[in-house]
């Protein structure tokens, strides 16, 4: 959650919902919203491979 006065939430998208975005706000979501976008899309994180990279300076 963000301190602001709209209390919006960080969430992933799909790469549809980003070539349909024509202002930020559209893809702008509150607490609520995260919980339906998980029920109609599921985890959208869970797909992404599990690697670790090395950061540089480490």
């Amino acid at each position: 959650m963000r301190g602001r006065d709209t209390r919006t939430a960080s969430t992933p998208f799909t790469w549809d919902e980003v070539r349909a975005c024509r202002i930020p706000a559209e893809l702008t979501f509150t607490a609520d919203d995260v919980l339906h976008r998980v029920d109609e899309h599921g985890d959208l994180v869970d797909e992404l491979p599990d690697t670790r990279v090395a950061l540089p300076g480490r």
